[in-house]
């Protein structure tokens, strides 16, 4: 692809742009950074609410019983 090109185009999110560090403005790689750190944050929190809407397996609700039950008791109960 031609330099041209590719300057004006954006990247799809699965490619790995790499940038020689003498080309780098430092303000837009900070810019790049954050925009990836917020896409992935943003994924993220997505998949983990996708998470917490799961059953939970028997096992994994006894054991939760448990823990409820155990954070009830007193502490001199104990």
């Amino acid at each position: 692809m031609p330099m041209s090109r590719a300057a004006v185009e954006d990247w799809p999110e699965d490619y790995i742009v790499v940038v020689p560090h003498a080309w780098r403005d430092d303000e837009l790689w900070i810019d790049m950074q954050s925009e990836t750190q917020e896409r992935i944050g943003k994924s993220l929190r997505e998949m983990y609410a996708e998470l917490l809407q799961q059953p939970l397996s028997p096992s994994l609700e006894r054991i939760a019983h448990q823990i409820e039950v155990g954070s009830e008791t007193p502490p001199h109960a104990c």
